[in-house]
């Protein structure tokens, strides 16, 4: 970042870092050794929107759908249809994003967890389970 500020200037200014990160573009501050860079809602999930979810199905001998997300492949549900098994999954990624964010140091360094990050906090940055479903792409 072009320009880091310091974290007593921060603190002198907050409420116009906030109007800065907000109306204009992210932030860098630095403590110490520490930097942390701010972003608005809406940056970062703009940032974010990168990260799809997509997810796989079939259509077992009896009716039912059963899927799972590419991207978290631990993630599996079945439903009587395609939107109920699309609503279904949102409900398990919900799930799981909040049990990642709740215990985030540990998943973030486990190297087969470690790139769910960015796809947990997309999740979480949702309203709702329709939101979370709508980002599922079959």
């Amino acid at each position: 970042m072009p320009v880091v500020l310091n974290a007593t200037e921060v603190r002198a200014n907050f409420g116009g870092f906030i109007d800065t990160v907000v109306r204009e573009k992210p932030q860098a501050i630095k403590r110490n050794r520490d930097i942390i860079v701010t972003f608005s809602l809406h940056q970062i999930k703009d940032i974010l929107s990168a990260y799809e979810l997509t997810f796989e199905y079939e259509q077992d001998e009896d009716g039912k759908f059963v899927g799972s997300i590419e991207q978290i492949e631990d993630i599996v549900a079945e439903g009587n249809t395609l939107e109920e098994l699309r609503l279904e999954l949102a409900r398990h990624l919900l799930e799981y994003a909040n049990d990642y964010y709740a215990n985030f140091s540990r998943y973030n360094n486990a190297p087969n967890r470690q790139n769910h990050a960015n796809y947990v906090l997309r999740i979480l940055l949702e309203d709702d389970i329709e939101s979370v479903a709508s980002m599922l792409h079959g």
